[in-house]
């Protein structure tokens, strides 16, 4: 019988609930999708908490009722403007001269270890994961269970979930009578789904521009160990063709998904139709200008937020872009990549459905949640649960109670 599960990504314009399980092959089969539209969120906070909330409900409902079947529980993909990442290291020494084997629970006292600092005020402790782990004097991503050493270290990653958007989300699903079970950073999920693990083992970057906000995520192995974000997204160059070129957002936004990068638009006309007022005329270097214009902003910030994160832009270091802002314009990549003077890659693993860069964040949660639960990951993802119950151990018993909701 197949293992279902079900996430809610909540972007900046948009929150997505998706149904999901494995189909035995490494793939993932959407039973259920719902997709709703919202006012998001400014620096932090939610414009409209009861519009949001009526947008989860909605956005749940629409996907039960395409999957036939109700779900008591669900993961929550948590965006990078209510995210906290702190890092921290964390030791684990052994008896003098015993021959210790490494286990399990020297995994999770490792990660105890590491959570011995102030913790951020007012936010919640997500899940935490060893950017890599030293025995004696070897460095390892993978964990070394049964390896023997005389003491066991590592750098680890705490993500937190700001306290009053987890409580907003848990009000909103009280109404139906949900509770969200595990709370998932999507600049962490997102970086590991799209990033191949083989470009992660040193440093690697995601570049997500979503709707109102772009996300800079520096990935190590299956650790985050940098973020920022930028207050700048896919609307603000909608925005800026509505005010330009006077138009309502809605055509605008239709204008820049058509708009390709680097053609030669001199002298050439795009003709926009406008319900109930006919067509309408525009030159295309007015549109290339406008988005242009806007692109070179959003790289300079990019820019800036990588050199205050120390990371020097370079061949080696691989660059990924995703999200619903820019990456469905083509020839963004190229643009980004000529501007930037590295590599830029695009990356959507194939999914039966949606399988678009905007909905990268939603399938990106739901492959976390569902390879949390792997045994190469056991004691390596730490959440805030009672009596220290390890993320994969909750997994298994949301799978278990899973569709049991009247």
């Amino acid at each position: 019988m197949s293992q279902y599960t079900a996430v809610l990504d909540i972007g900046s314009s948009k929150i997505v609930c998706l149904i999901c399980s494995p189909d035995g092959k490494g793939r993932i089969v959407v039973h259920g999708a719902g997709i709703c539209e919202h006012r998001g969120y400014k620096q932090g906070e939610l414009v409209d908490e009861p519009q949001f909330t009526e947008a989860i409900i909605n956005a749940i409902n629409q996907a039960e009722k395409e999957a036939k079947r109700y779900v008591k529980e669900l993961s929550v993909g948590v965006p990078a403007p209510f995210v906290r990442l702190v890092l921290n290291e964390g030791t684990v020494k052994f008896r003098e001269g015993e021959v210790k084997y490494i286990d399990h629970e020297d995994m999770e006292a490792l990660i105890n270890s590491s959570l011995k600092f102030k913790k951020p005020e007012g936010y919640e402790l997500m899940h935490s994961t060893p950017v890599e782990f030293r025995t004696d004097d070897v460095v390892s991503a993978n964990i070394p269970l049964g390896a023997t050493a005389d003491k066991l270290s590592a750098t680890v990653s705490h993500l937190f979930v700001d306290s009053r958007f987890k409580h907003a989300v848990s009000s909103a699903l009280d109404k139906i009578g949900l509770d969200a079970d595990l709370y998932i950073g999507v600049p962490l999920s997102s970086g590991i789904f799209v990033i191949p693990d083989e470009e992660r083992a040193k440093t690697a970057i995601l570049i997500d521009v979503g709707a109102m906000h772009t996300d800079i995520s520096v990935v190590q192995n299956s650790a985050l160990i940098d973020l920022q974000t930028i207050d700048l997204g896919g609307w603000h160059f909608a925005n800026d063709l509505s005010f330009g070129l006077k138009l309502d957002l809605s055509l605008a936004e239709s204008v820049k998904r058509r708009y390709v990068y680097s053609l030669d638009y001199q002298d050439s006309i795009d003709t926009i139709r406008i319900p109930g007022e006919g067509a309408f005329k525009v030159e295309h270097e007015a549109i290339q200008y406008i988005v242009e214009e806007r692109t070179n902003e959003l790289i300079d910030l990019i820019a800036q937020s990588l050199d205050e994160m120390g990371v020097a832009l370079t061949d080696d270091v691989p660059v990924y872009l995703t999200g619903g802002g820019i990456a469905l314009m083509r020839g963004s990549c190229e643009y980004m990549e000529r501007a930037m003077g590295v590599p830029v890659k695009m990356r959507m693993p194939w999914m039966p459905r949606l399988s678009s860069p905007n909905y990268a964040s939603a399938f990106s949660v739901i492959d976390f949640v569902m390879h949390a639960s792997d045994d190469d990951n056991a004691g390596k993802l730490q959440g805030t649960v009672p009596r220290q119950e390890s993320i994969f151990e909750l997994i298994i018993k949301k799978i278990k109670s899973f569709f049991s909701r009247k």
